[in-house]
């Protein structure tokens, strides 16, 4: 991860400092002219991106006594012309025989002696767009280059994630941003984009789910120990579309709606920014956490073809991942980048040998029966481990220059996924579940989801005094769930086997209007006023399933221990179908209007204020407010801090969303199938239960920390940060019709249904932590040795749960409104039981670290990374059954070749030395011997090592 600067810098002198605030910043530079009038101009003009590569070859160009007639010479100049100066210490790295790195003067220029032969040259300035061009290169010759570097469209990105609408480099900004660059991600062996940013960003958490339907194939994903749902992702700097579906079993982010990361080709990325403070104000709801800026490749005349495959330790779990780039020229400036992305990875098994009965709770019996139908325990086995998934992605980027100030962009993509994922093991001793002529030795039903995923935006930019970005974006996601090898009992031999259970479908459009005023004035250095409105549109629909995937047909079993006879379950099992009654389709929209002051108040000092209103169709209007601050107050050495309101709308998923679903619960006698009814806010189901109308959830962050930044080859920071979070929305516990009249009462018009969930703003909740970011690179022997790291420390306490007065009027419940403050009881366990807690206070871990070391040298690389997960904690609600998971250090490596211009070679590891979490111990937990991992809380998933081996094909 870096901060403003590529790894593998070489530093010769200081860092220009004044320089780099009027570079950062956009002011204009006079720089002195240079002696070098002589020099004779540059010819053929060759352009990649936005920028200009000048290439004048002086053939037999008298060599000075320094030059080596066997050797080729270039040198050249770097140079701004929007700031019209040139660009001082910038990186200038040269890939041929061998690889060489040097850093311009204070002239902008460089020169560096060559091996003849082909050779890629490739020039970085923080800020700016890095170019890149190859060419060949006699012995004896002087290859004269100059690069123009614009900050266009890069700049513009990297403003976006800082919250900032001024010129201003990630290393100024008063609040904490990273950056992942695409040298990272590729070098990181993972296939899915929140997988890579897992394994390279401390702060960020996504890790695989297992058993949790939905939740199985897309993963919840979360900032600083929040909420998916309080994380906003942008692409190119637009709002990036939230998932239809809705994470609704026992894992980490129950209740919430996140951005599907793995929907987003990682063949497509140039960067990822990731800015860590709320910004709510910038961009409106979802900001609470901070943003993810995804930004997508822009390059030309480069086609870049890779492949990957892999596997795990435990010889499951192979993978196949297929990507391929090109980018086109579309006249003087333009360009069309298009990339094309498979990934086929099989299912992992980390299922342990059920210990329990099959046929009859009679073991004695059990046995015989087993032994009689010629079947082990093995064949009943779950299989319990990370889904499967065949994915295709398509992507594009592209600009086109509209008169002299203007540009027309646009970008999206379009992706489908096919997965399968498993279910509980129903057994023939589950009567209600099962029909015997089907299935006599019981069954695994498996959910077998198409996901669809599709974005485009398109906008106009103008540059001038007056700055004009104007867009429409338009996002959609849908879910279908396939359910095969299953039945529905009720319907006995008339039921279907395989069924569409329906389908979550959500949009969303939205159009931006983005304005920067600069103000010329003598009292501060650089002043911008910031001004700009955005209008989003969303609809979200739940579509019914097949009737035979809900109904209730008339077929009956005999209850072995009471004689009596009932009807079998309902719906089709892992998963019944949404039902008519479910079927939704709503729509709402909302105005925000933001402005702001951004102001350099000298050349040490920047101030930022900014506020935002929003009105919503459906919940009302939210008004909130942000300043940051950032002061160098000796030599590389600068201090910041922000603070700041935010709220974030209850989605329409929280507020829509119903069925009845299976879930294993444990009641006290192990795991038991329950139907689980899951009201919409608005039904008069809920409205009986006494919950009140979803509002929004409003934070009050605070963040301070410092930067030093010594040279171009080292940068650190330390940043501390404080989120409150108010009337936090959450799924609730489950109120159990067994345990409680009043609940068996509202629920008894829905057949064969225990227990009832709802969504309601529950909880307050306090989140506090710092971060430590560092880069350090160096010149070491003949390569370049680059160091990262980047640690996180985080904590959640809920401070408040805060059961309405109506819900405590229902259940004839008097006293202290909040269960923190006082013993729990029945009520507080069904509105927010300690299990509930546990999820957002222990279920990641508090502490997260990676450090990496990449060295290269000629066409070699290696690189060594060290992953430190700390512990976690699974507390249901009842104590006894409480477990502890130690922290784990994983590593992993990555060594590459570099055999020629053309052709890349690397294998790797990741997870090197197969760590697995600590296993369970409570018996209660491990469900018969089933779960030898836990499924509730999670610090790096349990697949083990993964092994692979990649090639990267690149032809310019």
């Amino acid at each position: 991860m870096r901060r403003g600067d590529s790894p593998g810098v070489r530093v010769t002198k200081a860092y220009p400092w004044v320089l780099a605030v009027l570079c950062a910043t956009g002011v204009a530079y006079a720089q002195p002219e240079t002696d070098d009038k002589d020099a004779e101009p540059a010819k053929e003009p060759k352009e990649k991106g936005n920028g200009t590569l000048h290439v004048n070859v002086n053939e037999a160009a008298p060599a000075s006594d320094a030059t080596d007639d066997a050797m080729g010479t270039i040198s050249g100049v770097v140079e701004s012309p929007e700031l019209d100066a040139p660009l001082a210490q910038a990186t200038v790295t040269i890939s041929g025989k061998k690889t060489q790195t040097v850093t311009t003067d204070d002239s902008g220029k460089f020169e560096v002696q060559v091996d003849p032969g082909d050779v890629k040259i490739k020039v970085d300035f923080p800020g700016f767009k890095s170019e890149e061009k190859a060419f060949n290169i006699t012995a004896g010759t002087i290859a004269e280059l100059t690069f123009s570097l614009t900050t266009e469209q890069e700049l513009a990105e990297t403003i976006v994630v800082v919250g900032s609408r001024t010129p201003r480099t990630n290393v100024d900004s008063p609040v904490p941003v990273d950056v992942v660059t695409s040298e990272e991600i590729a070098h990181s062996g993972r296939t899915e984009t929140g997988r890579i940013l897992h394994t390279l960003a401390a702060s960020f958490i996504s890790t695989p789910q297992t058993i949790a339907d939905g939740s199985d194939h897309v993963d919840p994903a979360a900032l600083r120990g929040l909420g998916p749902d309080q994380v906003l992702v942008l692409v190119n700097g637009k709002r990036r579309h939230k998932s239809a579906l809705l994470h609704l079993n026992g894992t980490f982010g129950r209740g919430t709606v996140g951005t599907d990361l793995n929907a987003i080709a990682t063949g497509s990325i140039k960067r990822i920014e990731i800015l860590r403070d709320g910004a709510a104000s910038q961009y409106g709801s979802d900001a609470i956490a901070g943003v993810i800026n995804i930004v997508t490749k822009d390059v030309t005349d480069l086609l870049d073809i890779s492949s990957e495959t892999g596997i795990t330790a435990s010889r499951d779990g192979a993978q196949l991942k297929s990507s391929a780039n090109y980018g086109y020229k579309i006249g003087e400036k333009g360009f069309l980048n298009l990339t094309g992305e498979f990934l086929q990875r099989q299912a992992t098994d980390r299922s342990g040998r059920y210990t329990g009965t099959i046929y009859t709770d009679d073991k004695a019996a059990d046995n015989d029966l087993i032994a009689m139908n010629g079947i082990s325990r093995d064949d009943v086995s779950m299989k319990i481990g990370e889904s499967s998934v065949t994915s295709g992605i398509g992507s594009y980027n592209m600009e086109v220059p509209v008169g002299d100030v203007a540009k027309f962009y646009s970008f999206g993509d379009i992706g489908y996924r096919r997965g399968a994922a498993n279910g509980f093991y129903r057994f023939p001793k589950q009567l209600s579940q099962n029909v015997p002529q089907f299935y006599p030795n019981g069954f695994l039903p498996t959910i077998h989801p198409t996901m669809e995923d599709a974005a485009i935006t398109v906008g106009i930019r103008r540059k001038g005094t007056t700055s004009v970005d104007a867009s429409i974006t338009h996002g959609r996601s849908s879910f279908l769930f396939n359910i095969e090898n299953s039945v529905n009992a009720s319907l006995g031999t008339n039921s279907p086997t395989t069924f569409d259970a329906g389908t979550v479908r959500s949009e969303e459009t939205v159009a931006d209007l983005d304005l920067q005023r600069k103000i010329d004035t003598k009292a501060v250095e650089a002043l911008s006023l910031v001004f700009g409105t955005e209008m989003r549109v969303e609809n979200y629909q739940i579509i019914a399933g097949d009737e035979a995937s809900y109904a209730q047909g008339m077929s009956t079993y005999v209850d072995p221990a009471t004689g009596t006879q009932n009807l079998s379950a309902p719906g089709a099992q892992v998963f019944p179908g949404f039902q008519p009654s479910n079927a939704v389709d709503r729509t709402r929209d909302n105005v925000g209007v933001y402005g702001g002051i951004e102001s350099e108040v000298t050349k040490k000092i920047s101030v930022d204020v900014g506020g935002r209103f929003e009105n919503y169709s459906d919940f009302g209007q939210s008004l909130i407010g942000k300043v940051a601050a950032r002061a160098q107050i000796a030599g590389p050495l600068s201090i910041r801090g922000g603070a700041s309101t935010g709220f974030r709308a209850p989605s329409l998923q929280q507020l829509w969303f119903s069925n009845v679903s299976t879930q294993f619960v444990d009641q006290g006698m192990g795991l038991v199938a329950t139907q689980v009814l899951t009201s919409n806010n608005k039904s008069p189901v809920t409205k009986a239960f006494g919950i009140p109308d979803l509002k929004e959830e409003r934070s009050i962050n605070a963040s301070g920390g410092f930067t030093l930044k010594s040279g171009t080859n080292l940068s650190f920071s330390a940043d501390g940060y404080f989120v409150r979070l108010k009337d936090r929305i959450v799924l609730t516990s489950q109120f159990n019709a067994l345990q409680n009249q009043i609940v068996s009462d509202i629920l008894s018009p829905f057949t064969g249904v225990t227990s009832a969930q709802f969504f309601a703003n529950a909880v307050d909740t306090d989140t506090k932590g710092i971060d430590l970011v560092g880069d350090y690179s160096t010149a070491l022997g003949d390569g370049q040795l680059a160091v990262t790291t980047s640690i996180n420390f985080t904590k959640t306490d809920v401070i408040d749960v805060h059961i309405p007065k109506s819900l405590r009027d229902r259940f004839g419940v008097t006293g202290a409104e909040d269960c923190i403050k006082r013993t729990p009881d029945q009520l507080c366990t069904f509105f927010f039981g300690r299990l509930a807690q546990n999820r957002l206070e222990d279920s990641v871990p508090h502490q997260k670290a990676t450090i990496a070391g990449r060295y290269a040298i000629s066409g070699l690389a290696a690189l060594v990374r060290a992953n430190y997960y700390g512990k976690v904690f699974y507390k249901p609600d009842d104590p006894t059954n409480d477990e502890e998971f130690g922290a784990k250090v994983l590593f992993d490596v990555d060594l590459g070749y570099q055999f020629n211009k053309n052709l890349l070679v690397s294998i790797g590891a990741d997870n090197l030395f197969n760590t697995f979490p600590d296993r369970q111990v409570k018996a209660a937990n491990i469900s018969d011997g089933r779960f030898i991992y836990s499924r509730n809380v999670s610090q790096f998933g349990q697949n083990g090592g993964f092994y692979y081996a990649k090639l990267e094909l690149t032809f310019f």
